[in-house]
């Protein structure tokens, strides 16, 4: 008989424990799940919306013809392909030149072509076109700061270790109106310049003229100013126009190693 209540106790412990691990599974799970909703601000879900962020990562690449200076002189002009998740970019440059980034490496084709900023170009561009759709990335930190008569502004830095220039960050700008990016002060430390003296040399870019393709607002063109906690548009320091916006299939575009290529290290 004792034997008999002790065997029923055992077993109905083991039951118990069975359950209650259970309930702690569910309960390990659950709070990841919501915390990643709520860490989403309210100013970027705005701009994610307005920017119609996911019928963006529904295509899979976006392609369009930029047409770039900078300091009065020419900066870049060719094709530009991107997928939206921001894998793999591709510029095929007007004079021959092809720059690819393959989701690991940098590739520049023909391997006697002028690689001096290459590396610089294939995501600099890249990233400021897609940036409505980068505030979420992994490796991101957002501030949302004080607003404006204007603008809702969000700063925008990284976790060390993202990408090729960590210690960047972005001040961007929000219209209140359309919630649509209006401008955006940045920093350049690629290369290794230290943030506080890129700091001395910020500017701005000024997203304009933006165009419809599909129901998907980009801005059409992009003016660069000097920038120091606010944009200094007495002065263009440079200007790209950006047409021929189109979307296209992964099997359409090469984004593999071309033939005669070099490598392109950080």
């Amino acid at each position: 008989m004792q034997k008999s209540i002790l065997l029923l106790w055992i077993i109905t412990f083991l039951v118990g424990c069975k359950q209650s691990d259970s309930s702690l599974s569910i309960e390990q799970i659950t709070p990841d799940t919501t915390m990643k909703v709520e860490e989403i601000e309210p100013a970027v879900a705005d701009v994610e919306m307005a920017h119609e962020k996911y019928a963006f990562l529904n295509k899979q690449v976006v392609q369009f013809d930029l047409d770039l200076s900078f300091g009065g002189q020419p900066r870049l002009n060719g094709t530009v392909s991107l997928s939206t998740d921001s894998k793999y970019v591709r510029i095929d440059k007007a004079d021959g030149t092809t720059l690819i980034y393959d989701g690991d490496k940098v590739w520049m084709s023909p391997q006697d072509a002028d690689d001096s900023g290459a590396r610089f170009d294939i995501f600099t561009w890249s990233y400021f076109f897609s940036l409505p759709y980068k505030l979420t990335d992994d490796g991101t930190i957002i501030n949302v700061l004080a607003d404006t008569q204007d603008y809702k502004i969000i700063q925008l830095t990284f976790e060390q270790g993202t990408g090729d220039a960590p210690d960047d960050w972005y001040e961007i700008y929000v219209d209140k109106e359309t919630n649509r990016i209006d401008h955006a002060g940045y920093i350049v430390t690629y290369g290794g310049t230290p943030a506080d003296k890129a700091a001395q040399n910020a500017h701005a870019i000024a997203y304009g003229e933006y165009k419809e393709v599909n129901d998907i607002p980009f801005a059409t063109s992009w003016k660069f100013y000097n920038y120091s906690y606010k944009i200094d548009r007495s002065n263009i320091i440079g200007e790209a126009t950006i047409t021929n916006i189109q979307f296209k299939g992964l099997n359409e575009v090469a984004f593999s190693r071309p033939e005669n290529a070099k490598e392109i290290k950080l």
